[in-house]
């Protein structure tokens, strides 16, 4: 009888570097396994990927980790130039697209539904792409995309995940809400890594026209993972037209650009004083936004900048809104009528035709806020 051939245990010492890069590397290849991968159950996958294939693409996603930022900019530079994205790159990228969806900050706003659709658009455009047909990869994605369903064999069919994936894009388009499709950063994470198919070329093109909203979600993952916007310390200032200041009552607004990102200062006038509050950059200015438009009497707002609540005097009469900045603790009050006033002030300032194409550029920056 042939004996199959004895594993043999091999005992090496590493590096620090090369330890947390298999670290870097276990991240990659866990996301999507059952059960716990070990460093040990790593370094064996990636020596047989050596053997077998040359320098797997998992290696070249580790690497991209060292120099996130590096990797992030030079993946967009790739996009603008029209030059196609490696599979590693594409896989390093959507590690933060998952980010994005599933480690919410605290503007309920954000991401938009509409980023969520283009999302479930794009998982399918990649499983399109399969050339095996196998079914093992829909269950996955239903799993984490259909809730209480369990499916088995019986029930799949090759229609069955774009069927479901179709009702859950009309749902989520329906409602203005992207929460129930919050597990599609994972489905495509795990679809860009584990799908089967023929080219990359392929996967570019499907995914050019999704772009756009890909990287901006990517972005938004990227600071929340690294908290760190995607730009190079070398990359050129923002150009911007002189703006005339916009009033508002007693109230004004100065928009001020930065060597790298954009400040508002309001200024309140009053019969004793003239206060200058700043909104120092363009992640402050959005979520300072949103909390203005969605703050209702009674409620609270707890983001990652800001802490505001609106709650009605003793007697059941005027609304009173305050909001406190978590970085510097100073807290303002203001009427009912002040507050419409402010409301009013940023609200014209974000729509300020000069600044569509700044806040553009920094959408790419700072991610979807």
């Amino acid at each position: 009888m042939d004996r199959k051939p004895q594993q043999q245990t091999l005992s090496i010492r590493i590096s620090e570097s090369l330890r947390e890069f298999l670290e870097r590397s276990k991240k990659v290849i866990a996301t999507g396994r059952d059960g716990v991968v070990s460093t040990s159950d790593v370094a064996k996958i990636l020596l047989e990927s050596a053997k077998d294939d040359g320098l797997d693409y998992r290696l070249e996603v580790a690497e991209l980790g060292q120099k996130p930022t590096e990797a992030m900019v030079g993946i967009r530079k790739k996009w603008e130039l029209g030059q196609p994205r490696s599979r590693a790159e594409w896989i390093f990228m959507s590690q933060y697209i998952q980010t994005a969806c599933e480690e919410l900050t605290g503007d309920p706003l954000a991401p938009g539904a509409e980023s969520y659709a283009v999302l479930l658009e794009s998982l399918l455009a990649v499983r399109g792409l399969r050339a095996d047909r196998g079914s093992g990869l829909d269950k996955y994605y239903l799993g984490n995309l259909v809730d209480g369903a369990v499916w088995n064999d019986r029930k799949l069919d090759s229609e069955t995940l774009p069927k479901a994936i179709a009702k859950l894009i009309e749902d989520v388009r329906s409602s203005g809400s992207g929460k129930q499709a919050a597990g599609v950063g994972r489905c495509l994470y795990v679809a860009i890594r584990d799908e089967e198919f023929d080219e990359i070329a392929t996967l570019n093109s499907v995914l050019a026209t999704h772009m756009n909203t890909l990287f901006r979600m990517a972005a938004r993952g990227f600071l929340i993972k690294e908290h760190s916007p995607v730009r190079l310390l070398r990359d050129g200032s923002l150009l911007l037209d002189s703006i005339p200041r916009i009033q508002q009552g007693n109230l004004s607004l100065s928009v001020q650009p930065g060597s790298t990102d954009i400040h508002f200062a309001v200024g309140i006038d009053t019969e004793f004083m003239h206060v200058i509050y700043t909104l120092s950059g363009y992640a402050q200015i959005r979520e300072f936004a949103a909390m203005l438009r969605t703050l209702a009497p009674g409620a609270i707002w707890t983001g990652v900048n800001f802490h505001a609540s609106a709650s009605t005097d003793a007697g059941g009469g005027s609304v009173y809104y305050q909001f406190r900045r978590n970085q510097d603790g100073v807290m303002l009050s203001f009427s009912e009528e002040n507050w419409n006033l402010l409301k009013e002030l940023i609200a014209r300032g974000m729509a300020e035709p000069r600044l569509k194409a700044i806040f553009s550029e920094l959408s790419l920056i700072y991610g979807e806020l």
